[in-house]
């Protein structure tokens, strides 16, 4: 369900989108790993799709969008940025976050 980024825009893919899913991961980052098997598995259950950015090459996107720390879930309606998600904790948090997200879409 993951669309990996090869260094596409993801700016004009967030503002040309209805709706866009960024996760944003660090390689080396251990806690990432897990958040992405959660949300790997959130995105099966719902039957949804994400693109994944490595944060080491978005500088731009870092500053744009004040982005804190890896792991971060980025939920975008329209364009602009309506949540972000740092602490997974858990896939039926992460779930029921996502589909407070889907429902408001």
């Amino acid at each position: 369900m993951k669309k990996s980024s090869e260094k596409i825009d993801i700016i004009s893919h967030i503002q040309a989108e209805d709706t866009f899913i960024l996760y944003c991961y660090a390689p080396i980052c251990a806690n990432c790993r897990i958040a992405e098997k959660m949300l790997d598995v959130v995105a099966e259950m719902k039957s949804f799709s994400y693109t994944a950015v490595d944060l080491n090459y978005e500088k731009e996107l870092i500053e744009k969008y004040q982005i804190r720390s890896a792991p971060a879930l980025l939920l975008f309606k329209n364009g602009k940025l309506k949540e972000e998600i740092y602490a997974f904790q858990s896939v039926p948090h992460l779930t029921e976050k996502l589909e407070e997200f889907f429902v408001d879409a």
